[in-house]
């Protein structure tokens, strides 16, 4: 059954190489003593779900995880025997007690989609949720009110999302999400311990995908600006689903990490000696795909170090936008503002940090965009005027949105395939708008590093 999955808007879910079983040595005994054969903790495929399909700085679980979670099922279908486990990650932005707690909600969240478990969701709606997550089920489910979703469910029709209705407003999230729930019994822990241990775990801060150099960290805290550097973080927070060899039994006692709810000591005692120093800013950025450096935790470090879930790679987009800006006459340097509709990606760049090309060309190269959200790209000529170029557009729908002439040039890319994207008209009066310029300026061909491209 075919199942991975590299080009999913908010996730990933993938197979894992076959490993081969260590060799298993026996000797003969001259008295009562026994040969033990212990198997080791294989993976044997992995899914992914990133930190967009989550609301900023929650565990809730967006709708638009429909699709990841899809994938997940047929995971789960290729692997009928295989038990799993279900990691949550945060960025190295707080303390380390507070990144457990996040981590471990949004891992307990996942647990709860898949399993049809409304009583843990209940409690995260105690804890961090309100309206809007009600809203947002609302929408996913075709509800227009709360009183529309409580007439249609036989409930006492008040209007109010209280206990009863938001149990039935979650069980049928939890349809919407995943139809078809996994028994506990499915989970590594085999649902044995009331706060799911071996089941879900929060990893905090501890394995981040991504770490910054100095230099990038220095220049984030200098600039006092929260927005970039949560777009940069992206790539860390993540819940990662683990499935295991099948046959493989776990007693949650013999667990090595802590449950969600527990404090991060527990995690501390599995760091490799090194630890703090992968988790440290250094003279260059470091991601674990390449540099195989930054997971602090050996145990998660050893269970994931050749899954193909495990790489930044995949959801994060190397983006260049070409556009003819001739240059105004006035002393303020033009602005090129990125910014996602939910806010996550939001960074200016002037135009003395874009690439030149005669005669008015700009490439604007944009790094670590999150994929699977719509953007919009501000021109701001002076302080007080702002051209939308374009607006709340995925970059895989720039098809000539506005209906005019072609007059900017998008590429959207990802480390791993660089992929061509169409071209979208815009009314900003400033950008070039001779078609026939447009189609015969070929310099924007000449990168050297986007040799071999087949452009559209």
């Amino acid at each position: 059954m075919a199942y991975g999955n590299d080009n999913l808007p908010g996730g990933h879910s993938a197979n894992h190489s076959p490993t081969s079983p260590f060799p298993i040595l026996a000797a003969t005994t001259t008295g009562k003593e026994k040969n033990v054969i212990r198997q080791d903790l294989l993976s044997v495929a992995c899914w992914r779900l990133n930190d967009v399909r989550f609301d900023f700085g929650s565990s809730f679980v967006v709708p638009e995880a429909k699709e990841e979670f899809e994938a997940l099922a047929l995971v789960c279908q290729a692997h009928a025997g295989a038990p799993l486990s279900i990691f949550g990650h945060a960025d190295p932005v707080g303390n380390d007690d507070f990144n457990k707690v996040l981590s471990g909600r949004r891992a307990e969240a996942v647990y709860a989609v898949v399993t049809h478990d409304v009583a843990r969701w209940e409690k995260l709606y105690g804890a961090e949720w309100g309206d809007p997550q009600i809203q947002s089920i609302l929408k996913a489910l075709q509800a227009p009110s709360v009183l529309a979703f409580q007439q249609a469910n036989q409930l006492a029709a008040d209007g109010v999302a209280g206990p009863q209705t938001r149990e039935k407003l979650f069980a049928k999230y939890f349809q919407f999400l995943f139809p078809e729930p996994l028994p506990k019994n499915r989970f590594l822990g085999q649902g044995a311990d009331a706060d799911g241990k071996a089941d879900f775990q929060g990893c905090s801060e501890f394995n981040p995908a991504m770490v910054f150099s100095k230099a990038e960290n220095d220049a984030f805290a200098k600039s006092g600006s929260s927005a970039a550097r949560n777009a940069e973080n992206a790539v860390n927070r993540r819940v990662l689903v683990l499935f295991f060899r099948p046959g493989t039994i776990m007693p949650p006692s013999k667990w090595p990490c802590p449950r969600a709810n527990e404090g991060s000591s527990g995690c501390k005692k599995r760091f490799w000696s090194d630890g703090p120093e992968r988790r440290s800013y250094q003279s260059k950025r470091r991601e674990f795909a390449e540099t195989s450096n930054t997971f602090a935790c050996r145990f998660y470090h050893r269970l994931v170090q050749a899954s193909p879930c495990e790489s930044s790679a995949a959801d994060l987009l190397f983006v260049e936008i070409f556009i003819d800006v001739p240059k105004d006459a006035d002393d303020f340097e033009d602005q090129f503002q990125l910014v996602s509709s939910n806010g996550q990606y939001d960074v200016t760049i002037p135009r003395s940090a874009a690439i030149e090309r005669p005669p008015n060309q700009v490439v604007l190269i944009f790094t670590n965009v999150i994929s699977g959200l719509p953007y919009s790209l501000r021109h701001f000529p002076n302080a007080e005027v702002r051209f939308d170029v374009f607006e709340n557009v995925p970059f895989q729908k720039l098809d000539n949105a506005g209906g005019g002439a072609a007059r900017l040039k998008v590429l959207e890319t990802s480390a791993k395939d660089r992929e061509p994207k169409p071209r979208l008209a815009t009314r900003d009066p400033l950008i070039h708008d001779d078609p026939a310029d447009f189609y015969n300026d070929e310099s924007w061909y000449a990168d050297p590093h986007e040799s071999g491209a087949a452009y559209l």
